[in-house]
């Protein structure tokens, strides 16, 4: 039996987001006139700052990642200050653009834009059989670093990343054009409507929300032999066949599934 879709508002990471500030902002609002109905009147900046600590507070609750705490805690603080300056309405929008264009992922795929380091590259790299001819995913390839150092490091497979962020793809498509080696090309494209029956190995660093989701995916498409490897998170309820530890700063794990 299919398991029912889940709202999109538990679905999304950044509609859990909003609806945080919006509940921060009513919480807010509330105090602000309740001390005004006791003599006192809140000035604006200390408004805000209560408003964006109610979003963290009810960040963690609402199932989003750690790193949302310091982005939920200093929105209001951040738009009070942009106003306060008073820039011209465009700045605003084009800011907004940039923003959306960087983090379209953690909309539609649940995922923000995290970056792969070199040690974990080359770890990457090692989990790779030595056969030639291999074809290798990368899901939410980013700026391309993981698929620019695998392609360069093995010549004899041929390697595609996913990315869906508009002016991240750009840029990793450009850095291509540019200085790109062959057996590498980046899809602007979803990985959800990707066919991973197609690729030996499939790496994706993304969060927590579409694990589940992608790993029952890769389990039905990919074909005997091959490899899932996620960067960070694990699988809710499968054991990995393998965890690798890469000796980085941020003691990265990287989760190994042989299908």
């Amino acid at each position: 039996m299919n398991k029912l879709r889940r709202p999109f508002l538990i679905e999304y990471p950044i509609t859990r987001a909003v609806a945080a500030q919006i509940a921060a902002g009513i919480i807010a609002v509330g105090v602000m006139a309740y001390l005004r109905g006791a003599g006192w009147q809140m000035p604006a900046a200390a408004l805000c700052v209560l408003w964006g600590a109610v979003a963290a507070v009810l960040t963690l609750p609402l199932g989003l990642a750690r790193w949302w705490l310091p982005v939920q805690a200093a929105a209001p603080v951040l738009v009070w200050l942009a106003l306060g300056l008073q820039p011209p309405a465009w700045s605003l929008g084009a800011a907004f653009a940039v923003l959306l264009a960087v983090y379209w992922n953690a909309i539609g795929e649940g995922g923000p834009l995290y970056l792969s380091n070199p040690h974990t590259w080359r770890a990457v790299e090692r989990l790779l059989p030595g056969c030639p001819e291999l074809c290798v995913a990368d899901l939410g390839s980013g700026l391309g670093g993981t698929l620019f150092h695998l392609a360069r490091a093995r010549p004899d497979c041929r390697f595609e990343g996913f990315e869906t962020a508009p002016l991240v793809f750009l840029v990793s498509w450009l850095r291509h054009k540019l200085a790109g080696p062959a057996n590498l090309r980046f899809r602007y494209r979803s990985f959800w409507q990707a066919d991973l029956g197609t690729y030996d190995a499939v790496y994706c660093f993304l969060s927590p929300v579409p694990m589940e989701r992608l790993f029952a995916k890769a389990r039905q498409e990919m074909k005997a032999g091959s490899l899932f490897i996620s960067n960070t998170f694990a699988v809710p309820g499968e054991e990995p066949d393998e965890v690798v530890e890469v000796d980085d700063r941020r003691r990265t794990r990287l989760f190994v599934w042989r299908f």
